[in-house]
């Protein structure tokens, strides 16, 4: 009965909330070499009643018939990132002075920010949750 029951919550959770993601991003660089990348796309688990989207881009490669709309976004991740580089980015740079040397780190981060996701017969939009 139990296992019913959370069956039933992830079979409605998958069924309500499939096409509305978070992104964020963040990456950290030492002089110029990366050293910290996180990167998440993850479904959202709650329906959101929402009729104003905005169009943030337009990625032109297909979406395969047996493929998930989660795999397609991380299979064109770097075409998902230039995005959303418009969005709310946050940039810090610092200098940290040592005995040893000098370190420049600069931290990259964009916020969390709900998006969808609409396919068309040859391309997909993006649309950002207002």
């Amino acid at each position: 009965m139990a296992r019913d029951f959370c069956l039933l919550i992830i079979f409605t959770c998958n069924l309500f909330a499939s096409e509305n993601f978070w992104f964020s991003y963040k990456i950290a660089t030492d002089n110029k070499l990366v050293v910290f990348e996180e990167r998440n796309i993850s479904p959202q688990m709650q329906a959101v009643d929402v009729t104003e989207y905005k169009i943030l881009c337009q990625l032109n490669t297909k979406k395969k018939q047996y493929q998930s709309t989660s795999h397609y976004l991380n299979e064109n991740f770097d075409d998902v990132l230039e995005c959303f580089y418009p969005m709310s980015t946050k940039v810090v740079n610092y200098t940290l002075i040592e005995t040893k040397g000098m370190i420049e780190r600069t931290v990259l981060t964009i916020i969390p920010t709900k998006f969808t996701v609409d396919f068309k017969d040859d391309f997909a939009n993006i649309k950002t949750i207002k």
